[in-house]
């Protein structure tokens, strides 16, 4: 009798407790999106001209007869910069130290540092220099992580897919 009267106390407590979770969880449910009328376009910064990509192929990628390496296996790694920044801050550093691992251990080929499409038609001639030096710090921060100079290409005047 007695184990009968804990099991029904430990049911009621767990029912108790259940009831009143759904009760919080349902005062606190977010308003509904329709409420709030956000600007997608002002809510996130334009990144696309602050973004150099390093591309490489992978050795180990698929290949087709006669071309060699499939260059749609192009493995794309993006690393943005703050605003007017022309190093690498602290979290770049870490893609970018990440970066260097995977190409070394991974023994990726054909490594190019170039700048993403939007920086690269920058207007201003401003904007062009800064998307340069942008482009020789990724490098020189790759090189300085463990990947050898004579591995990596630099085209800081060249768009991407040219």
């Amino acid at each position: 009798m007695k184990r009968l009267m804990i099991v029904g106390a430990l049911c009621l407590t767990t029912a108790i407790s259940a009831a009143l979770s759904a009760q919080t969880a349902a005062a606190s449910d977010p308003a509904p999106l329709s409420d709030f009328a956000w600007d997608d376009a002002a809510a996130a910064p334009d990144l696309s001209e602050r973004t150099v990509l390093i591309t490489a192929i992978d050795p180990v990628a698929p290949r087709s007869p006669g071309y060699g390496v499939n260059d749609s296996e192009r493995v794309v790694f993006e690393v943005y910069f703050s605003e007017g920044a022309v190093t690498p801050g602290d979290e770049a550093a870490t893609l970018l130290r990440a970066v260097a691992e995977e190409i070394t251990y991974r023994g990726l080929h054909n490594i190019t540092v170039l700048p993403a499409e939007a920086a690269f038609t920058a207007d201003s001639i401003d904007a062009q220099q800064v998307t340069q030096e942008r482009v020789y710090a990724v490098a020189a921060t790759l090189e300085e992580f463990g990947v050898p100079h004579k591995w990596i290409g630099v085209q800081p005047n060249r768009a991407p897919g040219v």
